[in-house]
């Protein structure tokens, strides 16, 4: 079961764009309370409070405010573009008997006999799924053991052993992991290139330096002596 935390709020005076970045500076998050019909209130946290909250899993809240206190659940939590830091949070008031939707991991437990005897590779597809329970039933996690997978077995949604307390609301039929193997795809070899043509020019401006060699050659030849005419006796 998710662990409940507290938390300290304090009324939001300024708002817009400015005040809040001005906030964020100062190590505050701008926050809203909210439930059903009711007018949302603007308010204030420490962002280090919360964020430790956050990463102990908490997802409910005792959350002390000008108001009072009331127990909250965690809806939305809007992050920078690299999920460092917490931007914006929206409470909601939740009563013991009132059912909640959301989302919570799922963990693989074990190592495969299909990986482990059979060369296999386990493939997690699913790692979250969607929930219904009461606030005092909230899971931090929930647990699929997949040693008994073997090659080319499959685990789905409906394999899945939710806790007491717990439906589960994803499909089904879904996979959630799976032991297959990955071939590895032979690359052919690259067709060998031939080497460069020497181009036309130069081929026939080589023909024409032979061909003038020759012409040379046969000018530099001797020429033959004329036989000297008989006398005429």
């Amino acid at each position: 079961m998710a662990e409940s935390k507290s938390l300290e709020a304090t009324k939001r005076e300024a708002m817009g764009t400015r005040a809040a970045r001005r906030l964020r500076k100062d190590g505050k998050v701008p926050a809203v309370l909210m439930h059903k019909s009711d007018t949302p209130v603007n308010l204030l946290v420490s962002a280090r409070e919360f964020e430790k909250i956050v990463k102990k899993g908490a997802r409910l809240i005792g959350l002390q405010h000008p108001g009072g206190e009331d127990r909250v659940f965690i809806k939305e939590v809007q992050w920078d573009h690299l999920g460092e830091k917490v931007l914006h949070i929206d409470f909601t008031k939740v009563a013991k008997d009132e059912l909640l939707m959301l989302e919570v991991i799922v963990i693989l437990k074990g190592k495969p006999v299909g990986t482990v005897e059979e060369g296999g590779v386990l493939d997690q597809y699913i790692k979250t799924v969607k929930i219904q329970c009461l606030p005092d039933a909230i899971p931090d996690k929930i647990e699929a053991e997949v040693t008994a997978l073997k090659l080319n077995d499959r685990l789905t949604v409906k394999d899945l052993v939710p806790p007491k307390g717990v439906k589960i609301l994803t499909e089904a039929d879904g996979v959630v992991a799976a032991v297959t193997e990955h071939k590895l795809e032979e690359i052919a070899p690259a067709a060998a290139v031939p080497g460069p043509t020497e181009p036309e020019v130069i081929k026939k401006e080589k023909a024409e330096e032979e061909g003038e060699e020759g012409a040379e050659g046969k000018k530099e030849a001797a020429p033959k002596k004329e036989a000297a005419p008989k006398k005429e006796e």
